[in-house]
């Protein structure tokens, strides 16, 4: 029989090799949003086996009681923002009910303790969390980008079964206790088997998807930090110059327009046809966005393979015209490359009569035309609306 100890330090040890190979690959690779909610998820794992190994090796450890309940549901929601993130959809709140999870399970396992409580303590609500935010992130995988990626198939069963188990435990404890129900089906050695099973599974494909989005540090740019081809700005640069040309643009009343162009489909391209014709696409793109913007335009990234154009318009009008030109030239380029298939361009352009002179603000309404756009929907070219 294997004593208790021996499971955690096997489960331990393969939660570390996972995280260490993730957050190595992290630090590799350029910064992006899913990739550091992720990463953050690997390590609130580790440090949930390093508090457990040290319950299990003395068991009357309140503390590492605590903060293994506290950092396994802080860490499975984590990885649903990342899911969340790699589908582009907004984080803050979850974030916010994330936090108030965290609390909760820590609350209730010091108010348990406090009043003699035993290994168990808090346990209930913490399960509750778990099965939540893995249900919530099941659900991120087979949505959006993830669910359009066959890659990500593998996370999501495996997070529905992890929202299953967790569910199947509140009831087994809710009905019947602590009792041999519960030892027997859904005790240590069934939840180290699934933290395993887990931990690979989520290692391997969230590797596979960020390597199909991301590229490497330092790949595409030059040393000064703006885009190797044709002076593309990095996130952070076009963001400060997209807010210093909406200052002079509102000092002098001029109609701004910030435009975002998204190729919906690269990950597809990636799994269907390879990383190579991946990136000869999104080389093609950025070469053809510098070629053909307007000759004053601002050119940077707004986001993970996303770029965006900052302009100074006469009328909405003049704004689709400079676009349908753009769309034009990404259209007749990318259709060009050989060996891949050619992916939806969406164009979303937010003119500063509408959207107000709010740098994010702009971005954000230009963000969700494009998305609108390159969904087939509707024009390949969209004016933002104001919501």
């Amino acid at each position: 029989m294997i004593d208790q100890f021996s499971v955690s330090l096997v489960t331990a040890v393969v939660v570390l090799v996972c995280a260490v190979l993730f957050v190595f690959d992290t630090l590799l690779r350029r910064p992006d949003q899913s990739g550091r909610f992720w990463a953050a998820g690997f390590l609130g794992a580790v440090l949930t086996t390093m508090f457990y190994l040290v319950w299990a090796a003395e068991p009357d450890t309140a503390w590492a009681v605590i903060g293994g309940n506290t950092s396994a549901v802080v860490g499975t929601g984590m990885m649903w923002l990342g899911c969340r993130g790699y589908n582009r959809r907004p984080v803050l709140l979850p974030g916010v009910v994330i936090a108030a999870g965290g609390a909760a399970t820590a609350a209730a396992a010091g108010v348990e303790f406090g009043a003699g409580g035993d290994d168990w303590s808090g346990a209930f609500v913490m399960f509750i969390g778990l099965s939540v935010f893995a249900a919530a992130a099941a659900v991120e995988c087979f949505r959006g980008a993830l669910g359009a990626s066959r890659t990500a198939l593998p996370l999501g069963i495996v997070f529905a079964l992890e929202s299953l188990f967790y569910a199947a435990r509140v009831v087994i404890v809710a009905t019947q206790g602590y009792g041999e129900t519960f030892h027997t089906w859904v005790g240590t050695v069934a939840t180290s088997i699934l933290t395993v099973v887990l931990s690979i599974t989520a290692v391997v494909t969230a590797s596979i998807l960020r390597a199909s989005r991301v590229g490497l540090r330092g790949s595409g740019r030059s040393e000064d930090g703006v885009g190797a081809v044709g002076g593309i700005l990095p996130e952070a640069a076009f963001a400060a110059a997209l807010t210093n040309n909406a200052r002079r643009a509102e000092a002098r009343r001029e109609l701004l327009a910030v435009s975002v162009i998204e190729l919906e489909g690269l990950e597809y391209i990636s799994t269907a046809f390879g990383l190579d014709v991946r990136d000869e696409v999104v080389r093609t793109w950025r070469s053809t966005m510098t070629e053909n913007a307007p000759t004053l335009a601002v050119i940077g990234e707004t986001g993970t393979e996303r770029i965006g154009v900052i302009t100074v318009v006469t009328s909405a009008l003049d704004a689709r015209r400079q676009a349908m030109t753009l769309y034009r030239s990404l259209f007749q380029s990318l259709a060009s490359v050989e060996g891949g298939v050619l992916p939806a361009i969406g164009i979303g352009v937010a003119l500063s009569d509408v959207g107000g002179y709010d740098p994010d603000r702009l971005v954000d309404l230009a963000s969700s035309a494009a998305v609108r756009a390159s969904s087939g929907v509707a024009s390949a070219v969209l004016l933002a609306e104001s919501v």
